[in-house]
């Protein structure tokens, strides 16, 4: 009998997230010219500088007065759906282009909501760490993790 992984373990997460880590594995694609696979993103998400990171931008959103003109302040409307080729893309990430992550994904974003929770008294909801893993910062700083942990495994010592 095949032993099963519990960091194999499929998971879903809301919208709001699902959308904002394929935004972040379709902007590192586009930048490096390799699809990130999901361990990578969780490892990431994980580094205390991005904990850190999304932290201050939370902050910084919950200081920010909310804007009127937001999608999800219309009520009444729908949100458009995102169709998904699974065949266009990588093979390495067609799972979660179904809307499947791994465990340590679900771990990560866990890990994020505990250490802003920590620092700045309320956990925060699915929606604002997705506001701010879309930021073009927490993308980029993302980006350049990925980028420095690929160039550690190639380096040869």
């Amino acid at each position: 009998m095949p032993r099963k992984d519990p960091a194999r373990k499929l998971i879903r997460l809301s919208r709001d997230l699902e959308q904002a880590i394929l935004l972040v594995m379709k902007y590192i694609a586009y930048t490096t010219g390799a699809e990130p696979c999901q361990e990578e993103i969780a490892a990431v998400l994980k580094s205390y500088f991005t904990l850190d990171e999304v932290t201050n931008q939370l902050n910084y959103l919950r200081k920010k007065p909310p804007d009127r003109a937001s999608p999800s302040s219309f009520s009444g409307f729908q949100r458009p759906t995102m169709r998904i080729n699974m065949t266009a893309g990588s093979p390495t990430n067609s799972l979660a282009r179904a809307g499947f992550f791994i465990q340590p994904i679900d771990d990560a974003i866990g890990a994020i909501r505990r250490h802003a929770q920590a620092l700045l008294g309320s956990a925060p909801s699915d929606e604002s760490i997705a506001i701010s893993l879309r930021s073009s910062f927490i993308l980029s700083e993302l980006k350049n993790q990925i980028v420095h942990a690929r160039n550690q495994l190639h380096r040869p010592d």
